[in-house]
């Protein structure tokens, strides 16, 4: 199952998401959160400690104008290098990280 939750700011996608997300994982499924929005709110909020949201990497390649998932990396390696495992069986990964004001 693949959910994709998107809207407009302020109207609760990143509540919305850490709890289907840890409800989902509860119940057993194993869930993989990715994060789009620069602000790492989802990773405090699937229950990622605060030393662990410090140390995100995103795994979007930003060197260029057009941000792309780096090549030759296989799925289950992308997620092994890029996945942080929070409580109740849920994985985050952060797609992209504001470099700079209005970069986001």
């Amino acid at each position: 199952m693949r959910v994709g939750i998107s809207g407009k700011g302020g109207v609760g996608k990143t509540t919305i998401s850490a709890v289907l997300s840890r409800t989902l994982g509860r119940r057993g499924r194993r869930v993989i959160a990715i994060d789009c929005d620069s602000d790492p709110n989802l990773a405090a909020n699937v229950g990622l400690g605060e030393e662990m949201v410090g140390m995100l990497r995103p795994f979007l390649d930003q060197s260029g104008e057009v941000r792309f998932v780096p090549r030759n990396l296989s799925p289950s390696t992308l997620l092994g290098e890029y996945g942080y495992h929070g409580p109740d069986n849920v994985t985050l990964m952060l797609a992209a990280r504001a470099e700079k004001a209005g970069s986001g």
